[in-house]
């Protein structure tokens, strides 16, 4: 017996090893390695020393010198690879059974709570409810934007509907206006808008009329602010138009003083201040027309209109005539001017213009003209303007030369108010 208690002994400090009774002896197997999950059940494995899988216990050192003490044969004891069990081994079936009927009770309970809590089922009330609530939800996010549709209807815009009223009350007028329910005497304001058309029956729904979608990108990205240093001449120019017809005031008058700063000619100026009412602009341009040296060409005729061009031409008829009865004349002759070279005369005209870009300045008089044309000429060139000469500047020539065309100016405008009047609204009609 002392033998087999010391074979037991080493076989069970072996790794992976085991002892079990064959015929009354010890004897070392190996122990695999994988663990039954029901040995330390409270019933134990149904399969008792049959089971294929380990059936150790990881117990502490005390308890293996307790077992191993004890006698392998003893009716109290058990051997290394049992579990002791204080219960009958079961019928296998029927341990089958009931873990299974187990196992489906787990399952169920489990998923039927995870469905409550996570997802609790509603009633065809509750969610007729919320589909009301989000219809009305999405009907009120609609009502704050307006669709805005190309010409051709390939393109939309969505924008919103407080940001377009709150800088052009003319387009709130428009968007606040109700075809449907008119109002005796009221009228459509949008019958007197250029550019947009109203679009089916939705009433939050406008097409561009004539404008192409281009078009509206550029006055989009100049209504936003987006880098308008970046902006040519010619996208200002439909930034300003297009602002000036739907009432966006603060960005036309920004547009208006961007667009100044580029000196655009005299034909750009008259066809903007009357495409786009700015009366401060129309009679120097219209005037600046009659001090250049080159005559108007067919296109500049059919912009202006032949009535305003035919004005044009007598204006500078006269001065022609004047600029020969002062040659003529020996106290108005040139000959006192120290130069009467190209380069210094279109270096007055080019000042001169630039000064009947101002506001009010072309009804300036004879004497304040002067000084602000001597005052621009001494200004720092920062482009490629004309300077005159030394000898002009520093003798009587310059002031000789800004003297006569003033003067020539003074008569174009007598020409002029004589037949469009002093008020710049006649000025403004295309004639």
């Amino acid at each position: 017996m002392s033998s087999s208690n010391s074979a037991e002994a080493t076989a069970v400090d072996t790794p992976n090893a085991m002892v079990v009774l064959e015929d009354g002896q010890p004897k070392v197997v190996t122990q695999p390695t994988k663990r039954c999950p029901y040995y330390r059940s409270p019933r134990g494995c149904f399969k008792g020393n049959a089971c294929p899988l380990s059936h150790s216990n990881p117990r502490s050192q005390t308890e293996a010198a307790r077992s191993d003490s004890s006698p392998p044969n003893g009716s109290s004891g058990s051997t290394p690879g049992e579990a002791p069990t204080d219960q009958p081994d079961r019928d296998p079936d029927q341990r089958e059974n009931q873990s299974g009927r187990g196992r489906g009770r787990g399952r169920g309970r489990g998923r039927g709570r995870g469905r409550g809590r996570g997802r609790p089922q509603q009633t065809p009330e509750q969610v007729k409810e919320q589909a009301i609530a989000q219809s009305v939800a999405a009907k009120a996010e609609n009502a704050k934007k307006i669709s805005i549709i190309s010409e051709d209807d390939e393109q939309t815009w969505s924008l919103d509907r407080e940001f377009l009223s709150t800088n052009s009350e003319t387009l709130s007028a428009v968007l606040a206006y109700d075809p449907n329910k008119p109002t005796p005497g009221v009228k459509d304001p949008i019958k007197n808008m250029r550019g947009l058309l109203r679009f089916g029956d939705n009433l939050e729904n406008l097409q561009l009329d004539d404008v192409r979608s281009d078009d509206f990108d550029i006055f989009l990205s100049g209504l936003r602010g987006n880098n308008n240093t970046e902006l040519t001449l010619e996208e200002r120019k439909t930034i300003l138009t297009l602002a000036s017809d739907w009432g966006f005031e603060d960005l036309r008058n920004r547009t208006i003083r961007e667009i100044e700063k580029l000196h655009p000619s005299p034909i750009e100026r008259v066809l903007l201040a009357r495409r786009c009412k700015i009366q401060k602009w129309i009679r120097g341009a219209v005037l600046s027309l009659t001090i250049l040296p080159e005559s108007l060409n067919a296109r500049e005729i059919q912009i202006i209109g032949t009535t305003t061009a035919a004005l044009v031409w007598k204006a500078r008829e006269e001065i022609f005539i004047h600029r020969l009865q002062a040659l003529a004349t020996k106290d108005r002759s040139p000959s006192n001017a120290k130069c009467a070279g190209a380069t210094c005369k279109q270096a007055i005209r080019e000042a001169m213009l630039r000064v009947l870009e101002k506001s009010g300045a072309a009804g300036k008089a004879e004497s304040e003209l002067v000084g602000m044309v001597e005052s621009e000429l001494n200004a720092p060139k920062i482009g490629q303007e004309v300077s005159p000469c030394e000898a002009c500047k520093a003798g009587t020539g310059l002031k000789e030369g800004i003297f006569q065309l003033v003067e020539a100016f003074k008569l174009a405008r007598i020409i002029m108010e004589v037949q469009l009047g002093k008020d710049g609204a006649k000025w403004l009609e295309p004639v």
